[in-house]
């Protein structure tokens, strides 16, 4: 793909975003992703409030794109600001090889969040493809757990939709499309 038809299609999904349309995936219809963004915005404000945390994780560029956001709440985003609890679980490789070599690679969110969590956290899972297996069982203790499970995805599959609390679905099957739609979003 050209630079020019990379831009387009970036500013195509951009657009999407913006028309903020209803999307409906299988037998589920989604709200428009800015309805759902502004409501997840209410829900973080509310929990940060109320003295509880913001976890992020994701695998690859989407474990990028984590500690991209938690770094702007714990240091500032556009405005000097006090520091808000956020963290991204996907930094600790200590943490990240010990749980993978003693339980397995699935529970690398999972088991953080059961050592780290409390209910009322509010947990924001980054999965372009919506179906990585750590990203679910992460989901799965959270929704066991009182967490507000926040899914950041895109329309590949709908396997994060039944753990949500909420659920942001990029409009676009493309991986890079998605990362995008998801920064854009997080700094939104």
């Amino acid at each position: 793909m050209d630079i020019m038809n990379s831009l387009k299609s970036s500013r195509e999904m951009i657009d999407a975003l913006i028309a903020n349309k209803s999307q409906t995936f299988g037998s589920i219809t989604m709200p428009g992703p800015l309805d759902e963004l502004e409501s997840v915005a209410g829900a973080c404000v509310y929990a940060l409030n109320k003295g509880n945390k913001i976890f992020f994780m994701g695998n690859g560029g989407s474990a990028a794109e984590a500690q991209h956001l938690a770094g702007e709440l714990v240091s500032y985003f556009m405005t000097q600001s006090d520091p808000y609890a956020a963290i991204a679980l996907n930094t600790d490789t200590s943490i990240i090889t010990a749980i993978s070599n003693d339980l397995g690679y699935k529970h690398i969110f999972s088991r953080q969040l059961q050592a780290l969590s409390k209910p009322g956290d509010v947990a924001i899972y980054l999965s372009t493809s919506g179906s990585s297996e750590n990203i679910l069982e992460g989901m799965k203790f959270g929704k066991i757990n009182g967490l507000i499970n926040i899914s950041f995805t895109g329309l590949k599959s709908r396997w994060m939709y039944d753990y949500s609390n909420y659920y942001i679905a990029v409009p676009s099957t493309s991986t890079p499309r998605i990362q995008e739609g998801h920064l854009i979003l997080g700094h939104w």
